[in-house]
């Protein structure tokens, strides 16, 4: 499988998310998702991860944010998340 890339927008937030097949890693610029603050950022990005249950598992998303403050750059990181599962299963 390809890598797949795609961009999420929140405000003055971008977030540009690749995702490829790897083992469920999930880093938010370079910071492991189980590490990211605040926990309600967090919890907002694991929502499409949580949705989209075990097949999430099989790949590592990769996202590089910028812009904003931390509550729209979840957000906008939430939506690229998203975009990437939906045209996984496309």
């Amino acid at each position: 499988m390809k890598a797949i890339h795609k961009n999420g927008k929140r405000k003055t937030s971008i977030a540009k998310a690749t995702m490829s097949q790897g083992k469920g890693t999930v880093r938010i610029n370079n910071i492991l998702l189980d590490n990211y603050s605040p926990e309600i950022g967090r919890m907002k990005i694991m929502e499409p991860l949580i949705l989209a249950g075990s097949q999430a598992k099989e790949f590592d998303i990769n996202v590089n944010v910028k812009g904003g403050g931390w509550s729209s750059q979840s957000e906008a990181s939430r939506l690229a998340i998203a975009r990437c599962l939906v045209e996984l299963n496309k």
